[in-house]
């Protein structure tokens, strides 16, 4: 071999050395731990922890850097591969940051005993008298579920929006046919003191006064009775007492017993779809009329009247009967009513004192949203027989709503910690003033 070769071969090979001795760069080495560091905090890039340094405190150097080690054996570790380490105590740090910059502002202060307690201001529960704790602003995908949708297909996820519909309530009461001579005796006293006070022509003011008081009273005992204002205006116009209160004569009167929780909902004029088990299948249509104004405590129900044709005379007087009240559910606001924004029974999981749904956030994320909602509804013309629930709080029109796969996702999310989040009273909802038309709170 030449010269020239064998110098070019020696060059070649101090290069190729150099380049190894690069790439396998600095390795790490164990240092001294600078006594003034005792007693601050430092992160450890093995196990992650937080810890505070102490006397003893292994000290790893790598690239001109320390880095501190909470227990003897994470300073081996580390030096088995120092760039793996580095890099997952850089994330460690990066999500501290995160955390720290999202929960700087309280939204909040609340009780971990009871989440339904909410203030503005840091003090004690005034339930039980524990410190109140802070509610951070969280962004939503903290407390979101994240399916790909591979696993959105395998768990038969089916989603909806919450829409604005026309939902109706369906009140259910039993009764009677009526037969009701005390009412029909009220009625000929109010007639008989409206023709005395027409056909007796007196000068008397006493008398007058008395005449006017005995109008007073019968027409006071027939409104104790059931008959509303509409009915007596009625009855003075014509001076024909409901005789059909003790036979039936074309017609016939329905006494239903509306229970305490749903008098807010039945109101006059509604719709009534009658049922006696002496005629199976068929069904009586009618009205309600008028609703007494006296519950009585012991049954904790008041009477509805029911005005309905029955030209065959089949109802008799004093049969039981069932009665359906159809009534139309609406919110109430500031502006008006309007439909009540709904969602499929399906959607809702109850959780006993809350009401929880999962809602779509885009891009496969799901969010447990908590819920007020109105009573079970249901649509006309929906012959699937769904049931809804009207939305109260906590969803906007058109939010896309889990109704299949929502018990999976509720399990997986326990598993993962999403439950906690969305359950715990830390998930704010979006508040709006509204009630149902016809119903009490």
């Amino acid at each position: 071999m030449s010269t020239k070769h064998r110098i070019s071969s020696v060059v070649f090979f101090c290069m190729l050395t150099l380049l190894v001795i690069l790439s396998c760069g600095e390795k790490a080495a164990k240092v001294e731990l600078d006594k003034e560091l005792i007693g601050t905090e430092a992160i450890c890039p093995v196990t992650g922890d937080e810890f505070t340094i102490h006397k003893s405190t292994p000290v790893v150097k790598y690239k001109g850097e320390e880095y501190y080690k909470c227990c003897p054996g994470c300073d081996t570790e580390f030096m088995k591969d120092p760039e793996k380490y580095i890099m997952l105590m850089q994330q460690k740090e990066q999500s501290m940051e995160t955390e720290t910059d999202k929960g700087s502002e309280v939204q909040y202060w609340t009780c971990s005993m009871h989440p339904e307690v909410k203030s503005d201001e840091e003090g004690n529960c005034p339930i039980c008298g524990m410190s109140l704790i802070p509610v951070y602003e969280k962004d939503d995908s903290e407390s979101a579920l994240h399916l790909s949708a591979q696993d959105m297909e395998l768990a038969g996820i089916r989603m909806v929006p919450a829409k604005r519909l026309h939902v109706h309530k369906e009140i259910r009461a039993v009764g009677m046919v009526a037969y009701d001579p005390e009412l029909v005796t009220a009625q000929e006293e109010y007639v008989n003191a409206l023709q005395l006070s027409e056909t007796i022509d007196v000068g008397d003011e006493a008398t007058q006064g008395r005449i006017a008081q005995l109008i007073r009273r019968t027409e006071y005992k027939l409104r104790l009775l059931g008959m509303d204002d509409a009915e007596v205006r009625r009855l003075r116009n014509t001076r024909q007492p409901e005789r059909s209160l003790i036979m039936p004569e074309g017609r016939n009167w329905i006494y239903a017993d509306i229970y305490e929780p749903d008098i807010g909902w039945v109101k006059r004029g509604q719709d009534a779809i009658v049922t006696s088990s002496a005629y199976p299948g068929e069904e009586f249509r009618g009205r309600v009329v008028s609703i007494n104004p006296v519950l009585d405590s012991k049954t904790r129900s008041v009477n509805a009247r029911i005005r309905l044709n029955d030209a065959e005379w089949r109802l008799k007087p004093g049969m039981f009967i069932e009665a359906k009240i159809t009534a139309l559910y609406e919110m109430r606001s500031s502006t008006g009513t309007s439909m009540a924004i709904a969602i499929p029974k399906d959607a809702v999981l109850d959780m006993g004192n809350r009401q929880i749904v999962w809602v779509a956030i885009g891009d496969g994320k799901f969010q447990p949203r908590v819920v007020k909602l109105g009573p079970e509804v249901y649509t006309h013309g929906d012959k699937t027989g769904a049931r809804y629930y009207p939305v109260l709080e906590g969803l906007s029109e058109n939010e896309m709503v889990v109704i299949n796969g929502n018990f999976l996702m509720d399990s997986e999310s326990n598993l993962t910690g999403v439950a906690a989040i969305g359950y715990g009273g830390a998930l704010g909802v979006q508040e709006k003033e509204a009630a149902p038309v016809g119903h009490q709170h």
